[in-house]
């Protein structure tokens, strides 16, 4: 897609669609989790504001590449519906 596309949207919301991940924001946390190590020994996490699950699709996918999937705990929680994400626990409300 050049410059001239009718797709205005940046780099990173192509990559996250090609990818799988819902939002361009899940770039950001690999970022910081690059940096920080934010899950190497996390066990339970929770994603606050949630929707649309792109962190928590993050999470999930790290801690199932550490092994550890089966022992963690993610809880997504949002105001707004959010579809399903294999390994994490949703709440509406």
């Amino acid at each position: 897609m050049g410059k001239n596309s009718k797709d205005k949207r940046d780099i990173y919301y192509r990559k996250a669609k090609e990818v799988g991940y819902r939002a361009r924001s899940a770039f950001k946390l690999l970022q910081i989790d690059e940096e920080f190590n934010l899950f190497e020994n996390a066990g339970r996490v929770i994603d606050l504001c949630a929707a649309p699950g792109s962190w928590s699709q993050v999470v999930a996918k790290r801690l199932k590449e550490d092994l550890r999937a089966s022992d963690a705990v993610i809880v997504a929680v949002d105001l707004q519906e959010m579809a399903p994400i294999e390994g994490v626990i949703s709440f509406q409300g």
